[in-house]
């Protein structure tokens, strides 16, 4: 029994260590116009705080997210790569993606110092699903956020109705138009063959239930 315990403890203890070490699969930013820089990562240093308006960098960042995570519910998003995938349920202006689907999460970032326009070619390791562009949607999915980062919960942070994304496979052409608080969008691909999945629920409480195991064991060897 000690053995079993031990065994299944280590191999969620691997899987949790495996998920921490993903690699980045948003994979470049193309054709660029408009900003001062095109980054594939976080603003800052993580963890930090997002915050409307908060950076005026004019730089356009792209960083990844939870990577290859099975969905338990519905995520609901506001445009799709392709609204007849078995994947994708609803309908202009509630679609979304169905639960059981394995995805992989990223951030998009485009905060200006003034009325400025950025045009660009996002380019990943995966099929792109989805874009989620508005508040209510994007506060709902910041559990795929990455960790250390509060997502803030300033508003107007999606897209206007002229900003456009243009799917093509893994890449994704943008014309956005932003000033106060700048566009804000989280995009999802299909599994990602650079990263690792994220454990299922089972196994984080088998983790859970064999720590707790292990220290009852403990602790009644030492009572003995």
């Amino acid at each position: 029994m000690k053995k079993r315990l031990l065994v299944g403890l280590a191999t969620a203890l691997f899987l949790v260590s495996v998920a921490n070490e993903a690699v980045a699969t948003a994979t470049s930013i193309t054709n660029g116009v408009g900003a001062l820089g095109y980054t594939i990562g976080t603003p800052e240093a993580v963890p930090f705080t997002l915050e409307g308006n908060g950076s005026d960098d004019n730089i356009l960042y792209v960083w990844d997210e939870v990577q290859n995570f099975t969905l338990t519910e519905d995520l609901f998003v506001n445009r799709v790569a392709d609204p007849s995938a078995s994947y994708v349920g609803g309908g202009p202006g509630n679609y979304f993606i169905t639960a059981g689907t394995v995805v992989a999460s990223h951030y998009v970032q485009w905060d200006p110092s003034s009325f400025t326009r950025v045009q660009a070619t996002l380019n990943f390791d995966s099929a792109i699903f989805a874009f989620i562009t508005n508040d209510v949607n994007l506060g709902n999915s910041d559990y795929l956020g990455l960790p250390g980062i509060d997502y803030g919960n300033f508003g107007l942070r999606g897209l206007e109705s002229g900003d456009t994304t243009n799917f093509n496979g893994g890449s994704v052409d943008i014309d956005w138009l932003a000033n106060s608080p700048g566009d804000w969008t989280r995009l999802i691909t299909a599994v990602s063959p650079g990263a690792a999945p994220v454990p299922e629920p089972a196994t984080l409480s088998l983790l859970g239930m064999g720590l707790a195991g292990l220290a009852y064991r403990s602790k009644k060897r030492i009572t003995k």
